[in-house]
C-alpha cells in the first residue's frame, strides 16, 4: 500500500512539473568600475531560451555600445565590450527585442524581463607626478564660440549649450571658432564644417582633462531654392534635389525624373515598377517615398528585409481577410489577421528580387515571413488543436489523480478511526 501510495504522489508531482523550470536569464561585468578609455565585458548568460535579445546602454555618452543577436536554444553565453568615454555612471540593459519575447521551448513559456547591470566609470589613472596629490582638471568650458562672417543666436554665453542660424541659400561650409577656457581641455568639431539644403546640426564637444563632457549645439539653417514643397496627410515635407543626401538602395538604379521642371534623383526598381525618391521633413529628417509620376502621387515606401528577402509591403484593397495595422522593427504597417491563429499575421507584398506578388506570412515571434498557401492556415490550426488537446488530456488525468488520492486518503483515515 506505502509503495502505491508513492506512487500516486510521483504521479501528482509530475503533473504540477510539466510547466516548471522555465527559461531564464542573467547578466555580469568583467568589472562594476572601469577607467575612461578603457573597455569592460559584459556577458550574458541564458538558459532555455530562444529569439533574439538587444543589450544596450543607458546612456551611450558615458558607456557606449550595443548589440542584436540571436539566442540558441541551449545554455547560451555572449560576451560584448563596451567602451568608456566618459566619468559617470550608467546601465547596461539586456531585454528581448520589441514586443518579441524569449521563449522557453521545453515548455512553451516566454520570458519578457529586463536584466541590468551598472558600471561606474572613473578618470584615467594618474600619471606619474612630483605632486603627491595631483589632480585633473574638471573645467570643459568654452571662452569663446563664434562662426565667422555671423552672430550666433543668443549671443555667446558660456553656461548656454545651444544656438541657431540662417545662412543664405546656397552656402556650402563655414568656419567655427571655438576657444577652450582650460589649456588641458580637448575640443572637438570645431574647424570648417560643410553644410546642406534644411537642418544642419553641429555638436561642439569640450572634454577635462577628467574626461567630462560639455557639448555646445549649434543649429544651422540653410534655405532652399526654389523648395518644392509636399503635403502628404498632416506632415509637410520638401523634396531632396541633391543626390548626395540619399542613400543607395538596395535593388534599385538610380536614375531621375522631373519634378517641377527638376532633374529629381531618384531609384528605380523595374521588376516592382516602383520609383523613389527622397523627402524631407519639417525637422531635416530624410526618408524614402513611391512616386507616382502619371498622378504626381507620393506613398511612404517602406521595406523590411527578411534573411534574403526584400519586402515592399502594400495593401490590397480586395483582401478577403481582416486589415489590421502591426508592428515591425518599430515602424507601423498594414497586416492582414487570420482567424483562429495566434502570432501569425498575412503581409501582402511584393519581392523586390523576384518580383513575387502576393501573401506572405509573418511569424510575430520570430520575426520572420516565408510565402503563404492555404495549407500553412490548416497546419497551424492542427497543431494548435493538437496542443490544446494534450494540454486539456493531460490536466484531466491530473485532477483524477488528485480525486483518487484523496478519496483512497479519506477511506484511510475511517479505517483507522473504526
Amino acid at each position: 500500500m506505502k509503495k502505491f501510495n508513492l506512487l500516486i504522489t510521483l504521479l501528482i508531482t509530475s503533473c504540477f512539473m510539466l510547466k516548471v523550470n522555465a527559461g531564464d536569464a542573467s547578466i555580469s561585468a568583467s568589472s562594476r568600475t572601469v577607467t575612461v578609455g578603457s573597455s569592460v565585458g559584459i556577458t550574458i548568460r541564458t538558459t532555455n531560451l530562444w529569439g533574439t535579445y538587444s543589450l544596450i546602454s543607458s546612456n551611450n555618452n558615458i558607456l557606449a555600445g550595443e548589440k542584436t543577436s540571436e539566442i540558441e536554444v541551449n545554455n547560451f553565453v555572449d560576451t560584448v565590450y563596451f567602451k568608456a568615454n566618459s566619468v559617470g555612471t550608467t546601465s547596461i540593459i539586456f531585454k528581448p527585442v520589441d514586443k518579441n519575447y524569449l521563449c522557453d521551448p521545453t515548455n512553451d513559456s516566454c520570458w519578457n524581463g529586463t536584466k541590468s547591470v551598472t558600471i561606474t566609470v572613473v578618470p584615467k589613472n594618474t600619471p606619474p607626478s612630483i605632486d603627491v596629490n595631483p589632480t585633473y582638471s574638471s573645467n570643459n568650458y568654452l571662452k569663446d564660440l563664434n562662426i565667422e562672417g555671423y552672430e550666433l543666436n543668443p549671443k555667446f554665453d558660456k553656461n548656454t549649450l545651444e544656438y541657431s542660424l540662417t545662412v543664405e541659400d546656397g552656402l556650402d561650409k563655414i568656419k567655427i571658432n571655438a576657444t577652450k577656457e582650460d589649456n588641458k581641455a580637448t575640443v572637438k568639431g570645431a574647424g570648417e564644417v560643410s553644410l546642406t539644403e534644411g537642418i544642419n546640426t553641429i555638436n561642439v564637444v569640450v572634454a577635462a582633462e577628467n574626461g567630462n563632457e560639455r557639448t555646445y549645439k549649434l543649429t544651422i539653417t540653410v534655405p532652399e531654392k526654389d523648395p518644392i514643397k509636399v503635403k502628404i496627410g498632416d506632415s509637410n515635407y520638401t523634396v531632396v534635389k541633391r543626390k548626395e543626401l540619399l542613400k543607395n538602395m538596395d535593388g534599385y538604379e538610380a536614375t531621375t525624373v522631373k519634378i517641377n521642371n527638376f532633374d529629381i534623383p531618384a531609384f528605380y526598381n523595374s521588376i516592382t515598377d516602383v520609383t523613389l525618391i527622397g523627402l524631407k521633413d519639417e525637422k531635416g529628417n530624410i526618408s524614402m517615398f513611391a512616386y507616382d509620376s502619371n498622378n504626381d502621387k507620393y506613398y511612404e515606401y517602406k521595406e523590411f528585409k527578411f534573411d534574403v528577402m526584400n519586402l515592399y509591403i502594400h495593401e490590397n484593397k480586395n483582401s478577403k481577410y481582416e486589415s489590421v495595422t502591426i508592428n515591425i522593427n518599430d515602424e507601423e504597417v498594414s497586416a492582414y489577421k487570420i482567424d483562429e491563429v495566434d502570432d501569425y499575421y498575412l503581409l501582402y507584398a511584393t519581392n523586390t528580387f523576384t518580383g513575387y506578388e502576393g501573401y506572405y506570412l509573418y511569424d510575430t515571434k520570430e520575426n520572420s515571413v516565408q510565402r503563404y498557401d492555404s495549407t500553412m492556415l490548416d497546419r497551424l490550426t492542427q497543431e494548435k488543436d493538437k496542443y490544446l488537446s494534450l494540454t486539456l488530456v493531460l490536466s484531466s488525468v491530473c485532477f483524477l489523480m488528485m480525486l483518487f488520492m484523496l478519496i483512497k486518503v479519506n477511506s484511510d483515515n475511517k479505517k483507522m478511526e473504526n
